[in-house]
């Protein structure tokens, strides 16, 4: 396999197909040629070169199962990568089922979005669309935040729209996805000021600071996104016609960049961003039924759970869920990509809880848990032949 040269930029995105079927990656380019450029592998470890040779790939599609080394142990090798480039990648895993279990074993390992290898064209199109534009984010964010608030003029007032507004154009947003039965997304981010080290709320960031995150946000969504201002360091985004992890996968981004920016010269103080997403597949949500304020209301609710125990992350379904069960937002550790993870139980533990009949509080644990014993589930199966 010949390295792509140093010149060699594309003006499209790039894209890894990684798969040792020669049906399945010619049926993947045949979906994506035109729109994207793309590079082959043939199994893990092919996979995992060109990724070290190549840094205009941004996004990778691979299969689970491959010779010499498989998905997930690719996914594990992206995942805990020392170059940010790598690590950070949107990993898509190809499956030839829909399984939950086997979804979430897939997130567990690291994968941002899961296709069945039957997906439709444009269906495909979309998701490596959001995916692709969503890689330059993080940084392009930090750097323009350091920018506009360093700016000598004041940041120009923002022309967001009045919460009335943006009320009425995000309702008309959900009304259009149930009506179609695709998903309808609210991202609510708090913003917050705290002392390196020491407990307490976190403080309000200066106005400039808010200003500046206000107009990133309006510039970064796309024209069918609306954003709005409630509070002083508080914004919402409604979008439609994304998955929820693609979603959530920019709204990581989002906090990562704000907390990785360097927007203070005082180094006892840092930036904080939490963000409480909630969708129309989240569990116990009639979309036909839920209106737009009492989404509004549960996604300001997550970003508060966040905020209020100062951790930079994403607040989701999961999360919530596991305050819920007792556990506490302040005790979550900062992972080392800046992404808070939630502090589950161990293994013995959750065993416990299933045999004491407590299943609705291992349910958030779901995925991990799978993960975990899936090695002793291969050794029983190898060992039974």
């Amino acid at each position: 396999m010949a390295p792509p040269s140093a010149i060699d930029i594309s003006v499209k995105p790039r894209v890894l197909i990684a798969d040792d079927s020669r049906i399945v990656r010619a049926t993947l380019i045949k979906h994506i040629e035109g729109m994207f450029d793309f590079r082959e592998a043939l199994n893990g470890e092919e996979a995992w070169e060109t990724l070290l040779i190549d840094p205009n790939i941004k996004v990778v599609i691979t299969d689970l199962t491959m010779p010499k080394l498989d998905g997930y142990g690719l996914l594990q090798r992206i995942r805990s990568s020392k170059i940010s480039r790598i690590r950070e990648i949107p990993v898509v895993v190809v499956s030839g089922s829909d399984e939950g279990a086997e979804r979430e074993r897939a997130k567990a390992a690291g994968a941002t979005d899961l296709i069945t290898k039957g997906i439709g064209t444009a269906q495909l199109l979309s998701r490596l669309d959001i995916l692709s534009k969503l890689v330059a984010t993080q940084r392009e964010f930090e750097r323009s935040l350091e920018v506009l608030v360093r700016k000598i003029e004041p940041v120009a007032a923002l022309q967001l729209p009045t919460i009335d507004a943006f009320r009425a154009k995000a309702t008309s947003l959900l009304e259009t996805a149930a009506n179609a039965r695709k998903n309808f997304v609210l991202l609510n981010v708090c913003i917050g000021l705290k002392h390196v080290g020491l407990e307490g709320a976190a403080m309000s960031p200066p106005a400039s600071v808010s200003r500046a995150i206000g107009q990133l946000l309006q510039s970064t969504v796309r024209e069918t996104d609306h954003v709005a201002q409630l509070g002083e360091a508080e914004f919402t985004v409604a979008t439609g016609s994304i998955n929820f992890d693609s979603a959530r996968f920019f709204a990581q981004r989002v906090c990562r960049a704000i907390a990785g920016a360097h927007l203070v010269s005082d180094e006892s103080m840092s930036f904080i961003a939490s963000c409480g997403v909630v969708s129309l597949s989240d569990p116990g949500i009639d979309p036909n039924m839920v209106t737009f304020d009492e989404l509004l209301d549960r996604a300001r609710n997550r970003a508060l759970l966040g905020i209020g125990g100062s951790v930079t992350g994403v607040v989701g379904p999961e999360e919530e869920a596991a305050v819920l069960c007792g556990q506490q937002i302040a005790s979550l550790p900062m992972g080392k990509e800046g992404e808070s993870q939630l502090a589950s139980p161990d293994l013995a533990t959750l065993l416990q809880w299933i045999r004491e009949g407590r299943q609705n509080e291992v349910l958030p644990h779901l995925g991990r848990l799978s993960a975990d014993l899936q090695p002793l589930v291969d050794l029983v199966l190898k060992r039974g032949k």
